[in-house]
């Protein structure tokens, strides 16, 4: 690479889109997030096409792409790396993206009643390292490693 040669955000962006929609159309993934990126990002980095652009992506590898505006904050990840950030998901069946949306309702259910604690709140993130196809190794050893939680 040129000494002064820089990849910029948009394409580095879709090129990490287009590696997600590989490993989502081979199976090893049921689905897959784009980085997180905050709505100024969207706006002035990205720009108004990205989303669209992403959905193009996901055609070329018989995926679908879903603007997802409320990240999926769980234990599982540390919390500012996904609160006030949009994903796009990646997914090839409606099944997937229903369960990542059931897994969202379910946890606003569970905040609602007073009850997003304990065993209730540990298996909102299990299933939410499920759906991304993480061994239950990985999801045992994101949530032990995580500190900074809602």
């Amino acid at each position: 690479m040129e000494p002064n040669r820089k990849i910029d955000a948009y394409s580095f962006a879709l090129g990490v889109c287009a590696a997600f929609c590989e490993v989502v159309r081979a199976g090893v993934k049921r689905i897959a997030l784009s980085h997180p990126f905050t709505p100024d990002e969207l706006e002035n980095t990205l720009g108004a096409d990205f989303i669209e652009a992403c959905a193009e992506i996901a055609e070329q590898y018989g995926c679908k792409a879903y603007f997802l505006q409320e990240p999926v904050l769980t234990d599982l990840f540390p919390l500012s790396l996904n609160r006030g950030r949009q994903n796009v998901v990646f997914y090839r069946a409606p099944a997937d993206l229903t369960e990542l949306l059931a897994i969202q309702h379910d946890k606003k259910a569970l905040q609602d009643a007073g009850q997003y604690m304990g065993e209730a709140r540990r298996q909102i993130a299990v299933r939410f390292g499920h759906l991304l196809s993480y061994s239950e190794e990985a999801i045992a050893r994101y949530l032990a490693e995580n500190t900074e939680r809602e």
